[in-house]
């Protein structure tokens, strides 16, 4: 039936069962649909459901379940407009499968109303105890989807889900607690939280058992369940995890000091991407820690901490390519990783940076306008506090500075 306008087929349906003889029962068009069904021809099996939705008035019972049926069968077929049209119907005469449908529908758009009106649905799911839902729910009011953030409604989906065994809902409580979103911080009952989830092998709350083991957050300190909080993590996939092993074993806490096995650590999770890691793994090379100093290879390391969003490798990159540590002087790229530290609201160095683009774009070979610039970097430096911007203002630029 592919080729025709929805009207002509349509149309053709009144021909179909005229040619059928006598009008056919509910159940007789049914069990035709069943067939198309039977025969993955959901086209014409959304059409059968659809002529009597179109041109019969049928029963309250049978009305709600045809609905749901034409927009299945539309679904299927690949017509999700059609689809969604029959699934409101149904879902506004009470069909819970439905409403679901409507819900999962509406979610996959950008569109801000189609958010709104996939929480309104989904919501109405989740009442009736689907925990899957129940969370998505509760991300969805955490994060402002489809209503402003609302974090005490958040919280009231991920209580409701937490029940069921939803470690994911665990854990978003347990986030909610723990940082004071919407309502008081409270460190033990995030950590109850965590801890539950943790049960269920939740990589994220396993490590954050540890790290509140580790601090003494909501719980006695202990270093020993820190270490095993974080082993569990790591098996479950946790690279965070394996970082604060890292650590653990680089500063000697819970355990006796091993660089060497720190390092190892450190390297496999930096291997996999883990900024801070990576870091550290810099800052080793760099100071020839569990290994031989390598400047170079520490510069490696700390350009893809800086690319993978450390803010504390930004300011490092500048300066080592500034003063030509493990590469030759490059202000070009020593003008990207400052700018870059400049840029985030409260990076680490805002002061340092602010100086090392100062005197880069206040040197001889700048324009005009770039040594305004650079000497405008040395003021705000200076009066962060910098001591070498002062110095600089006051001798070197002192012309300068009184313009």
């Amino acid at each position: 039936m592919e080729g025709g306008t929805v009207e002509e087929e349509r149309a053709g349906f009144s021909d179909k069962e005229t040619s059928q003889g006598p009008q056919m029962s509910v159940e007789e068009v049914y069990a035709l649909a069943k067939q198309c069904r039977e025969e993955k021809d959901y086209m014409t099996e959304a059409y059968w459901y659809e002529m009597l939705l179109m041109y019969r008035n049928i029963d309250k019972e049978w009305l709600e379940a045809t609905q749901y049926r034409c927009g299945r069968a539309y679904f299927d077929a690949g017509r999700e407009k059609d689809a969604l049209h029959w699934f409101e119907k149904a879902a506004y005469l009470g069909n819970g499968k439905a409403k679901l449908q409507c819900g999962q529908l509406y979610v996959q758009s950008k569109d801000a109303k189609d958010q709104e009106k996939a929480l309104y649905w989904l919501e109405q799911v989740a009442e009736d105890g689907n925990p899957e839902i129940q969370h998505l729910c509760g991300d969805m009011n955490c994060q402002g989807r489809g209503t402003k953030v609302n974090y005490a409604r958040a919280l009231y989906w991920y209580e409701k889900a937490a029940p069921w065994g939803d470690a994911s809902s665990q854990y978003a409580r347990g986030m909610m607690y723990y940082t004071g979103e919407g309502m008081a911080m409270d460190y033990a009952k995030a950590f109850d939280c965590f801890k539950k989830a943790a049960r269920s092998n939740h990589a994220s709350s396993q490590y954050q058992c540890g790290w509140m083991y580790q601090h003494g957050e909501g719980t006695r300190k202990s270093m020993e369940k820190a270490l095993n909080s974080y082993g569990e993590a790591v098996e479950n996939g946790s690279m965070d995890a394996l970082y604060q092993l890292g650590l653990m074993y680089y500063r000697g806490e819970g355990v006796k000091r091993d660089r060497k096995r720190a390092l190892a650590y450190l390297q496999e999770a930096a291997g996999k991407g883990q900024a801070e890691a990576q870091l550290q793994c810099g800052w080793m090379c760099y100071k020839g820690e569990g290994m031989k100093k390598d400047a170079q290879k520490a510069l490696q390391w700390f350009e893809k901490a800086g690319y993978g969003g450390c803010r504390d490798a930004w300011l490092t990159c500048g300066k080592m390519y500034y003063k030509g540590t493990g590469t030759d002087p490059d202000y070009a790229k020593a003008l990207f990783w400052c700018e870059k530290a400049l840029q985030e609201e409260g990076c680490p160095g805002n002061a340092e940076a602010k100086y090392l683009c100062g005197m880069i774009y206040s040197s001889e070979d700048r324009t005009q306008e770039e040594q305004k610039k650079g000497l405008q970097f040395l003021k705000e430096a200076a009066k962060q506090g910098n001591g070498r911007a002062r110095f600089a203002l006051r001798f070197k630029f002192r012309n300068q500075e009184n313009e």
